[in-house]
């Protein structure tokens, strides 16, 4: 007879770390294998990223005029906060214990990772566009 009576996983797509809890056996073996496994997956590009971010900062550092040292800072930073949002929701959801999650707060947290971050994308690379930024600014102005 299986341990759990209710049998709803609460997210709205399925995710492993829920599905584990539906288990009737012993699964500190799974949860070590997604943790070492989302490790290298999650974290290794993320530290790669982080590196490149500290070469090109290096580099904009080095630009002598104020005005491009801006331009190429509130590019990158733009980009960065988006890069630091989706990976600290998947860092943050999947590296704790799982006695520490609740279903609200895995729910929000996959949606930020997998609906919010990619929706900001638009909005922010588009943003950088002159034209959409004056009829953002006469919409709102009217």
């Amino acid at each position: 007879m299986c341990c759990l009576l209710d049998n709803i996983i609460p997210h709205f797509f399925c995710d492993a770390t829920p599905l584990l809890k539906l288990s009737c056996s012993d699964t500190h073996l799974n949860e070590l294998m997604l943790l070492t496994e989302g490790a290298v997956i999650m974290v290794t590009p993320f530290v790669c990223i982080l590196i490149s971010y500290i070469h090109i900062t290096s580099a904009v550092l080095r630009v002598s005029s104020t005005r491009g040292r801006w331009k190429a800072f509130s590019t990158c930073s733009s980009h960065l906060a988006v890069v630091c949002l989706f990976y600290g929701t998947i860092i943050s959801l999947y590296f704790n214990p799982s006695s520490s999650h609740s279903a609200g707060s895995d729910m929000a947290a996959a949606m930020m990772y997998t609906v919010v971050t990619p929706m900001l994308n638009p909005f922010i690379y588009s943003l950088r566009n002159r034209d959409l930024k004056v009829l953002t600014m006469k919409s709102f102005c009217v």
